[in-house]
């Protein structure tokens, strides 16, 4: 059985994993006193970087997530598609 942890109330818990009653969306592992905890598991990345939405498109018709721009976007401005002069 393997060895899971978890943070509660900021404080570490631990206990064994119980692998026939995983799901696709909860872990379950036995505490050290005998309770059964449902872990839910983490979102993939993958799903969570399809749900983001562009926060702004450049005016030269680039869109940005607001984290990176290049060299050429950080000479524009967003403001309704126009440029900055």
């Amino acid at each position: 059985m393997a060895k899971v942890s978890w943070n509660y109330g900021g404080k570490k818990y631990s206990g064994t994993l119980i692998p026939s009653r995983e799901t696709s969306t909860h872990r379950y592992a036995r505490t050290e006193n005998g309770k059964i905890k449902s872990l839910p598991k983490s979102k993939s990345k993958s799903k969570a970087k399809a749900k983001a939405k562009p926060t702004h498109t450049m005016a030269d018709g680039t869109v940005h997530t607001g984290k990176t721009h290049t060299k050429n976007s950080k000479a524009l401005v967003h403001k309704k598609g126009k440029t900055k002069k």
